[in-house]
């Protein structure tokens, strides 16, 4: 997929797959992803479109890849400052609770990358 070779893609990449993962996109959760992707890399605001742009993309993969894309990433990027990685990951919580609740399989995708962001 496009824009993943770099930490700002992986990122929205990640924060749309948990805002998906319950199977639709919920308006706070969206604007919650677009809030924090803007905290998070404030020298690369995020667009509504390059939003948009990745959500098409996500849509087209077929059952499975998006994890693996996500596991690929998380190894690619596991040298980043664990600080950071530790920000994605409270970003993660905010998203799942944009729109109210928390369903198990957002928290057993939260569990799958938690290693990652504990460093």
């Amino acid at each position: 997929m496009i824009g993943l070779e770099k930490l700002e893609g992986f990122t929205l990449f990640l924060f749309l797959h948990m805002g998906r993962v319950d199977g639709s996109l919920h308006p706070n959760e969206r604007d919650t992803i677009i809030e924090k992707m803007n905290e998070l890399f404030p020298s690369h605001p995020l667009e509504d479109a390059d939003l948009l742009d990745m959500e098409q993309q996500y849509t087209k993969l077929k059952y499975g890849v998006a994890e693996s894309l996500l596991k690929e990433g998380l190894s690619r990027f596991s040298g980043e400052d664990a600080i950071k990685r530790k920000e994605i990951y409270t970003a993660l919580f905010d998203i799942i609770n944009a729109n109210g609740r928390v369903n198990e399989e957002e928290k057993q995708t939260l569990q799958i990358f938690k290693p990652w962001f504990a460093g």
